[in-house]
């Protein structure tokens, strides 16, 4: 009898690391939707945070856009001078975080982890491929993590989301793969797009579908997650709906 309960405790532990890995992965998301990012807890006006989830990319639509507009480098060396400037903040973001919340967010802590190595290779080897595939790469892994929750009877969405949104049960799964689809949908998109566009029009795509992308899921998503609304705190078995 010992033994077995000392399984069943093993198991259960095992499920908790599962579960903390995933709500840590689901964090992931913050970095096309810093709105996302947000605690529940946590006030929106936050500026500092604002400034730590959208100033990298902030920076880096400024800096291309301001280096075209101005010709202030060699034609087709905008974006090379953008990626390092977005590398460059994005460790900036971090720092500034750990300063003002004695502590390092995830959040930043991923975006460096990946947008740093991409913006030295863009810019060591003269080549934009790198920052435009990373934008690719960062979808699937996200597109990857929830749909892999799912597979996994995990609920990352949830483990995010779930202080804020209260939904049946029933409904996170596949709530988490309509993300999980459009984020694999987007990163089909900016194949096309940097394979076929010019450097204005990918770098325009990049900053409109990551900060407008999420928000237009939302509203399409918005008649299913109206329908699958818990109002009754105190049960989630009302009628399923959706």
């Amino acid at each position: 009898m010992s033994d077995e309960k000392s399984l069943g405790e093993q198991i259960k532990e095992n499920d908790k690391i599962v579960d903390a890995a995933g709500a840590i992965a689901a964090e992931k998301l913050g970095e096309v939707n810093p709105e996302l990012a947000l605690k529940p807890g946590e006030p929106k006006q936050n500026h500092i945070k604002l400034i730590v989830d959208y100033g990298p990319l902030v920076a880096f639509g400024l800096t291309f856009f301001a280096c075209s507009v101005f010709k202030l480098v060699p034609k087709g060396d905008a974006l090379i001078w953008a990626s390092g400037v977005l590398g460059a903040a994005s460790l900036v973001a971090l720092i500034l975080g750990l300063v003002a919340e004695k502590r390092i967010a995830w959040i930043p802590l991923m975006s460096c982890l990946i947008t740093i190595p991409f913006s030295i290779m863009t810019v060591y080897f003269h080549n934009t491929m790198f920052v435009k595939i990373k934008m690719t790469i960062v979808d699937v892994l996200i597109g990857s993590i929830l749909l892999g929750g799912v597979l996994l009877k995990k609920q990352p969405l949830k483990a995010l989301l779930g202080d804020a949104l209260k939904l049946k049960d029933a409904a996170w799964p596949r709530l988490t793969v309509y993300y999980g689809l459009s984020y694999f949908a987007m990163a089909a998109i900016n194949e096309v797009i940097w394979r076929t566009q010019s450097d204005t029009f990918w770098t325009t795509w990049k900053l409109v579908s990551i900060i407008g992308g999420p928000v237009v899921l939302s509203i399409a998503l918005l008649p299913f997650m109206m329908k699958n609304l818990v109002t009754d705190p105190g049960t989630d078995d009302a009628p399923k709906g959706g």
